[in-house]
């Protein structure tokens, strides 16, 4: 069973947006033109990076092993974003890409020899994420879910800053775009974003599920309105 079994609706609806400035910045420090550059996204999930991207680059290919996910994403991705749908670790051999992507995914790849395999593929690897513990909001509704999980969640691999990650790879020259965004919360939406996740889906909460919703509207408050900063962290190959 996938880790992100029966989230997909919850990603796409309650997962936040990335900034369209941010990738716009991204776009433009990779170079990318919509009349020739490929882009391999990773872990695509609901397309939060690959459909936006999509208007500045010839193809997009969107990998994401979840079925959920990839049917949410082929509802919604534009006629140049080809989803396919296979482990990151499955890929088959699928040309060269002028960038390739990750949104808050990385950590559940073999990261040391996916970054190998990029280094033949890609010149310029791009992290994207922000951190939930920076938000009240996010960082309340997911303390509380992890009191009423009946399950326990497949371990993500590795938790390096993106920084450090990219600085240990063959993507060493690292640059970091940041974005500050207005983002507001209800509680029901917090309770949305709580079932988007690997450890607080409506399946880790089983019979709880209702405690949870209970407790969440008792504990949080009705609406919260916070400025996020999001990175897109840049990692290139050197030419020597």
């Amino acid at each position: 069973m996938s880790a992100f079994e029966g989230t997909a609706d919850y990603y796409a609806r309650f997962r936040p947006a990335y900034p369209a400035t941010l990738i716009e910045k991204l776009a433009g420090l990779a170079g990318l033109r919509p009349d020739r550059d490929r882009v391999l996204d990773l872990g695509a999930g609901t397309g939060h990076v690959a459909v936006p991207i999509a208007v500045h680059a010839l193809e997009v290919v969107a990998v994401e092993p979840d079925d959920g996910m990839v049917r949410a994403l082929q509802a919604r991705a534009p006629s140049n974003v080809r989803v396919l749908q296979t482990r990151v670790e499955g890929m088959a051999d699928l040309g060269t890409f002028a960038l390739a992507t990750a949104g808050r995914s990385i950590h559940w790849f073999a990261s040391d020899e996916l970054f190998a395999r990029l280094a033949t593929i890609t010149p310029r690897v791009a992290l994207l994420g922000d951190l939930p513990r920076q938000s009240e909001a996010q960082a309340a509704v997911l303390d509380l879910a992890r009191e009423f999980r009946t399950t326990e969640s497949a371990q993500a691999r590795d938790r390096r800053p993106f920084v450090e990650l990219l600085a240990a790879s063959p993507f060493s020259e690292v640059e970091t775009i940041s974005v500050e965004t207005e983002r507001t919360w209800t509680v029901d939406e917090l309770i949305g974003l709580a079932y988007s996740t690997s450890f607080a889906s409506v399946h880790r909460l089983g019979e709880r599920r209702a405690e949870f919703e209970a407790a969440a509207r008792a504990r949080l408050e009705p609406f919260y309105r916070e400025v996020a900063r999001v990175d897109a962290v840049v990692g290139t190959r050197p030419l020597s």
